[in-house]
């Protein structure tokens, strides 16, 4: 079924050619043209998703695995409000969404009418463009010329005048459509595009009436070629040389490319639980090896002597404010980002952006004679304490929650990709190994709690892994509807660590145990997932104890008809001084 009125089948027809199939849409009555021509046809693969704030992060779940652009359609008024966090989250870590927003026409608006708002623009800087269709001006041509506000139509023009008018409408909405749309799927960032109709808007044909100009066709520009001759010395020049490696996709790095890096004792790589990138020769765990330095009175040195001269950096935003605060006091001489995503100026040096694949830089610029150096040694011999001293802590540790995640991290699946909330758990398995399997991913673009529990819910619908998330309390609560629709895997797993509140806060400087910093910065709370659980249709596990999270994940992973939450309800307090007392102990041991 094809709504009658052009643009909406203009947008439809677009979306069909250029093959972007996944919409999520939220209900309405002003996007109902849009949502009945949409979900009545069979290439599109439709999903309801009632909480706008949702739906817009439960898109970009969808839109993190496939990499393909997701279309988010709501109808007119506040609803498109409600997108805005998820907008910002996948504007900053380059997840390309579609915003369709339905609205009434121009001349509708500020007038007093019901259900608008000023939508063009809404989401400010935080979103690639925001643009709006015409409005067709054959469709309800007498109900236009009714306003005084309507300038879309001068007074007395005959059909033909008419019909040329609308050929131009047409013309200029299918190329804003081609044109954002393949901006996003280019950049990988999102676009809003706002649609206004005018009634009746549930008016439908079986055959449309509009034929989309050759001009909609998927764009593939070529990135010019850089000249590599300029950084042909670069990396045998530098005898410390440090990449750091952010949010990435799996396999950003060739078996080859690994294994030449290996054999470069000038180089050390730093990843992250994000990076999903594992070699045993890399260093993964950076508050672990950058964390207790702090403590020492001869931090300055031991800093300077793991200073790197050259900083390589690739992927997207990196987790760690350690590493980040090391960077800014010892600078490199140069950083150079290499990759598709954007080069950001994290480190306060400047940044020359490389737009290559990392395995193409390295494979090209990698000298073939490695390098004599001690710089990896350095890393090497801290890690190595690292790893005796935490292993000691942890058969020291009373219940909290740096033991609930040693225990989770030796216990998940390798089948099972992991979605982390922020802001403690995304923190503490930067902790601890995971799988080399365990592909892992968090919302760092925002950096936010809202929306986890939705995104993990979308990645899941698409993922041919099952999907582990695990979250703290306050993001669980927060983002309740995310379970609120009918695209739960039966093997979708929550682990739920609960806290009782924000006990990351506890950790940070400043800190003072009196009750506004409890009810207002740690926000402490008495509430339990079961009921939600069973609202939901989950299984439900409450354990209080090591032995009795040990004997839950033994059962907790395998085949079932209901999908499963595990909440472990550990002490506030100790946790925090557990966290604090870890560190402590790294730079003693």
């Amino acid at each position: 079924m094809y709504p009658t009125i052009p643009c909406a089948q203009t947008i439809i027809l677009s979306f069909l050619k250029l093959r972007i199939t996944d919409v999520v849409i939220s209900p309405g009555s002003r996007n109902a043209p849009l949502t009945i021509g949409f979900a009545s046809n069979k290439e599109f693969n439709c999903y309801s998703i009632v909480d706008e704030r949702s739906a817009g992060f439960f898109a970009l779940g969808i839109a993190q695995q496939t990499k393909k652009p997701v279309i988010l359609l709501c109808t007119s008024g506040s609803a498109l409000l409600n997108y805005s966090a998820s907008v910002a989250e996948a504007f900053f870590s380059e997840i390309p969404l579609i915003i369709l927003s339905a609205d009434r026409p121009k001349y509708k608006i500020n007038i007093g009418d019901g259900q608008t708002i000023n939508q063009l623009n809404v989401f400010g800087k935080n979103i690639l463009s925001s643009d709006e269709l015409i409005q067709d001006v054959t469709h309800q041509t007498q109900t236009i010329l009714s306003s005084n506000k309507q300038k879309l139509l001068p007074p007395n023009l005959d059909s033909k005048a008419l019909e040329k008018l609308q050929l131009k409408t047409q013309s200029f909405n299918e190329e804003l459509l081609n044109s954002r749309i393949n901006a996003s799927i280019l950049l990988q960032k999102p676009v809003h595009i706002n649609v206004p109709l005018e009634e009746p808007l549930y008016n439908f044909i079986k055959t449309p009436t509009v034929s989309l100009q050759n001009k909609v066709k998927k764009k593939t520009e070529k990135l010019p070629k850089l000249n590599l001759d300029e950084y042909n010395n670069i990396l045998s020049k530098n005898s410390k040389i440090l990449v750091l490696v952010g949010a990435s996709k799996p396999g950003c790095f060739s078996k080859e490319v690994i294994n030449k890096i290996k054999d470069n004792s000038s180089i050390v790589v730093l990843t992250e639980s994000t990076s999903n990138l594992h070699d045993n020769s890399f260093f993964g765990n950076i508050d672990q090896l950058i964390a207790p330095i702090e403590l020492l009175k001869t931090r300055n040195d031991q800093f300077e002597n793991l200073k790197p001269e050259l900083l390589i950096t690739t992927g997207g935003m990196i987790i760690s404010k350690k590493i980040k605060d090391f960077l800014r006091k010892h600078s490199p001489s140069l950083h150079l980002h290499v990759g598709e995503n954007e080069a950001k100026d994290t480190y306060f040096k400047g940044v020359k952006h490389l737009d290559i694949s990392p395995n193409l830089f390295f494979n090209n610029l990698l000298p073939k004679k490695p390098i004599s150096s001690k710089f990896n040694d350095s890393w090497k011999r801290i890690s190595e304490k690292r790893v005796s001293a935490h292993n000691k802590f942890i058969k020291l540790a009373n219940f909290s929650d740096f033991i609930v995640f040693s225990i989770i991290c030796s216990q998940i699946p390798a089948q099972y990709q992991i979605q982390a909330a922020n802001s403690s758990p995304i923190r503490y398995l930067q902790l601890f190994n995971l799988s080399n399997s365990n592909d892992t991913y968090c919302n760092r673009g925002t950096s936010g709690i809202d929306g986890s529990t939705s995104t993990a819910v979308g990645a899941a619908l698409v993922s041919d892994s099952p999907v582990l998330l695990i979250t703290g309390d306050l993001s669980f609560f927060y983002d309740i509807n995310g379970l609120w629709n009918n695209y739960i895997k039966s093997d979708f797993r929550i682990i739920l660590i609960n806290n009782s509140g924000g006990g990351i806060f506890r950790i940070l400087p400043g800190h003072e145990n009196n009750e506004i910093f409890s009810k207002f910065i740690e926000t402490k709370h008495d509430l339990k997932a079961k009921k939600i659980a069973q609202l939901y249709g989950f299984d439900y596990q409450n354990k209080t104890t090591k032995w009795g999270v040990k004997l839950a994940l033994k059962t907790f992973f395998k085949k079932s008809k209901k999908p499963k939450i595990l909440e472990i309800t550990t002490p506030s307090e100790l946790s925090s001084k557990t966290l604090k007392n870890y560190f402590e102990f790294l730079s003693k041991n």
